[in-house]
């Protein structure tokens, strides 16, 4: 970050960190974004998606399954106002993000 870069990637940025960090993690990379800097960031963490990113695309087995806005993937595949990002995750795969990754 020290040469204010255009672009961005963090792989998994708060994986494994406790609770405080990971909001401070998510602060430093919302005020990046708001400041113009494109970031590409990969979580299991579908709310952190939810939370972080204007464009969102869903992978499984290495393709790409849906690629939308939070709001439009929750719209499009969603049941109704409550339906959340995971919910739609596991609609597209068929599988639920287990603490460890993937579980079937």
């Amino acid at each position: 970050l020290l040469h204010e870069p255009e672009v961005l990637f963090l792989d998994e940025p708060t994986r494994g960190l406790d609770p405080n960090v990971a909001r401070e993690i998510r602060a430093i990379v919302a005020n990046l974004a708001r400041q113009g800097v494109t970031v590409f960031l990969t979580t299991h963490y579908m709310e952190e998606a939810d939370q972080l990113c204007d464009r969102v695309a869903i992978i499984d087995r290495g393709s790409i399954v849906a690629l939308d806005t939070p709001g439009q993937l929750k719209a499009i595949h969603g049941q109704d106002e409550r339906t959340t990002l995971e919910d739609v995750f596991v609609k597209l795969t068929g599988r639920y993000l287990g603490r460890e990754g993937y579980s079937s």
